[in-house]
């Protein structure tokens, strides 16, 4: 994948050399910059252009906060901060994630992984805007055949087997689709998906997430776990589709 630039701004030195550290385990992760305060970030990033910036909130001068509210077009944010309180501010200006030092690397990754998500879902945006005028605003996948369907990821017509998939999960009018080996993120609704796939291998579960029957491993109070250690949320309407998954399962073990 393309290079994630980001800025690090942090008036702790060692916050930020813990962050730097952290990004150069990650390939795709290029620390573009480094900022003590406020005023330094802004000035770099009228220099500048950055995809993401790891941002504190308690900093001399002027705050985190008031710094992102500040900028007429911002990156994307991960907010990182040894107090929890900020957390509902912080995502009142779509910050990404919520990082609290000291935060673990894999604490770190998966708000990565967050941020891959969000610009996978920018990239997803503007392809419509460059397609021909008579292109349909949604990709439809082909009906299902015996083992696969065809998804639209980026503009290309992907073919997803049908075993591959673990899980799908829900994001607006995207879906990100989870096989054992890649995660693919599709203009697509879950509604449509729900038609396409075959009922007798996939059951919806949630409002946002459809799972493939013989991955389900147990289900405990409302929380379904895969064989793949994996954890989804079951929702109340969904609870007696799962129960007969579960039975059918049973019965043929």
């Amino acid at each position: 994948m393309s290079l994630i630039r980001c800025l690090l701004l942090d008036d702790e030195p060692i916050a930020r050399q813990v962050l730097r550290t952290y990004a150069e385990r990650l390939p795709f992760l290029q620390v573009a910059g480094e900022c003590a305060n406020a005023l330094e970030a802004y000035e770099f990033l009228r220099q500048h252009e950055v995809d993401l910036i790891f941002c504190d909130i308690e900093m001399p001068q002027i705050s985190g906060l008031d710094f992102l509210k500040a900028l007429p077009h911002r990156p994307l944010v991960v907010l990182t901060t040894a107090y929890e309180q900020y957390a509902l501010a912080g995502f009142e200006l779509d910050v990404v994630d919520y990082l609290l030092k000291p935060a673990a690397f894999d604490r770190f990754w998966r708000a990565i992984e967050k941020v891959k998500d969000r610009l996978a879902l920018r990239q997803l945006k503007a392809a419509p805007a460059t397609a021909p005028a008579s292109a349909p605003p949604e990709a439809k996948p082909t009906p299902a055949a015996d083992d696969f369907i065809m998804i639209k990821e980026n503009g290309n017509l992907v073919k997803v087997a049908l075993p591959a998939i673990r899980y799908i999960e829900a994001m607006k009018d995207y879906v990100k689709i989870f096989t054992a080996e890649r995660r693919l993120v599709a203009y697509l609704t879950m509604k449509k998906l729900e038609e396409t796939l075959p009922a007798a291998q996939f059951t919806r579960v949630h409002k946002s997430y459809i799972v493939r029957n013989d991955g389900i491993e147990t289900l405990q109070g409302n929380m379904l776990e895969l064989k793949s250690k994996v954890q989804i949320p079951v929702g109340v309407q969904f609870r007696e589709a799962v129960l007969r998954v579960l039975h059918e399962h049973l019965v043929r073990r």
